[in-house]
């Protein structure tokens, strides 16, 4: 009975922090209970060993008690902190979602402020692309205008058909370009202004002063009229026949005293050399004078130049010559040009255009 008391209390040692109970066998067989200790029921060990044995137990449980003490509250501690860890998390998560919220309202009002500041962005670029276009428009307009208002000057004041054409044309264009349907009256004026300019009878300026210089240049070389004296002094013929009379000699001397001549024309007498000089500049000069007032379109002046230098031409040269046929045959189509040949009026368009402009600002 001893032995097994004391196996029971070897196993106990074992098993730390275990509650074993101790069974003491009497001659009764009562079994007592380490849980359930009473100190009534605890008898007093007959022995030695087996007190000590009951004092181990004892103080086992005692320690598996405490034991289980310590990880209850080791495990109540982590539990506190566990919830007070999540209680953390759960007022972050509210400190958060709090935050979300303050963001999103302010995204919120940030979209909407953007969007309204979108829409008067765009309010704005409409009324400048207005204000644009009709600052484009009224630039055509004034282009147009000054165009015109050109191509009525180069025609009126410089004669300047082509570049009066010109004018026109860019015009034309620049309202074409513009697509204004309010302009359209102008651009039918213009295209009858542009017709009536192509309609002149204009001149070949270079092709006409070329020929001027032609004839220049022929003058030097055209023979005048009455080169060799028309009378010669006769000296009395000496007869070599002795038995000549003396009435043929009287009538001789007679017929050379005595010639009969036409003067249905004024005969011309022979011209020193210095004047014949003279008279082919000033013939040359005319024609120069010629050339001056074709460029200038002064046609009375181109004119009568012309009419000068054929008068002196057939006053005082040969007119049975070639050269000089040729000269009085240029010098005829010469002055039959017109140098300033009538001009249309073209201020139409420019009048049809300052009537559009009114009529829009009305």
């Amino acid at each position: 009975m001893s032995k097994t008391k004391n196996s029971k209390i070897e196993t106990d040692d074992n098993d730390i922090g275990e509650a074993i109970p101790v069974s003491a066998v009497d001659d009764s067989s009562d079994e007592v209970h380490a849980d359930g200790i009473d100190s009534d029921s605890i008898k007093p060990p007959k022995t030695g060993k087996s007190g000590f044995g009951l004092a181990i137990s004892i103080l086992l449980s005692l320690a598996a008690l405490a034991a289980s003490g310590y990880l209850f509250l080791s495990q109540n501690s982590r539990s506190q902190q566990i919830t007070s860890t999540i209680s953390t998390i759960e007022s972050s998560l509210k400190t958060i979602n709090t935050d979300l919220k303050d963001s999103r309202q302010q995204l919120q009002q940030s979209i909407e402020r953007q969007s309204a500041e979108t829409q008067s962005i765009k309010k704005s670029m409409t009324r400048l692309f207005t204000r644009v276009e009709n600052t484009q428009q009224t630039w055509s307009v004034e282009e147009v205008h000054q165009l015109l208002q050109l191509a009525v000057d180069q025609l009126a004041l410089a004669g300047n058909i082509d570049g009066a054409l010109a004018a026109l044309r860019i015009a034309d264009r620049r309202i074409a370009d513009g697509g204004d349907p309010e302009l359209q009256p102008v651009r039918k004026q213009i295209a009858r202004d542009i017709a009536s300019l192509q309609q002149i009878n204009r001149i070949d300026l270079a092709g006409t002063i070329n020929r001027l210089r032609a004839v220049e240049q022929a003058i030097d070389q055209l023979p005048t009229d009455h080169q060799t004296p028309t009378t010669t002094r006769s000296e009395p013929a000496i007869s070599s026949n002795a038995s000549a009379s003396i009435w043929q000699q009287l009538a001789q001397d007679m017929s050379s005293l005595v010639k009969i001549r036409r003067i249905d024309h004024p005969e011309i007498p022979l011209l020193p050399p210095e004047q014949n000089y003279f008279l082919r500049e000033n013939i040359k000069a005319m024609l120069m004078s010629a050339r001056i007032a074709l460029l200038l379109k002064d046609t009375p002046i181109y004119r009568s130049s012309l009419q000068q230098a054929q008068q002196w031409l057939t006053k005082y040269f040969d007119s049975t010559s070639q050269k000089t046929k040729w000269v009085h045959t240029e010098l005829k189509e010469l002055a039959a040009i017109d140098p300033a040949p009538p001009l249309p009026d073209i201020s139409g368009s420019l009048s049809s255009l300052k009537a559009v402009t009114e009529s829009k600002q009305e």
